[in-house]
């Protein structure tokens, strides 16, 4: 089990990094949209998170092996 936690952290972690790198062109690209992101590239964007959760399981995709985040609209900033 614990190996398993260690496995999906790496895996976020290496997606938030690419995420970060690419930042700039995915907030223009999915302005306002919810982005699910596996292996270095974006698996799914919608603007409503129920729908992309929908999309990654039709895809058969494991939604904890899934980063997701939201872009938010140009001139929003978000607080963490």
């Amino acid at each position: 089990m614990e190996e398993k936690i260690e496995q999906l952290f790496e895996i976020h972690e290496k997606s938030e990094e690419w995420f970060s790198a690419h930042q700039k062109e995915l907030e223009r690209k999915y302005e306002s949209k919810f982005i699910a992101i596996k292996n270095r590239e974006v698996l799914a964007a919608e603007e409503e998170i129920e729908k992309l959760l929908e999309l990654i399981e039709r895809k058969g995709e494991d939604i904890n092996r899934v980063f997701i985040t939201f872009i938010p609209p140009k001139g929003v900033a978000a607080i963490l």
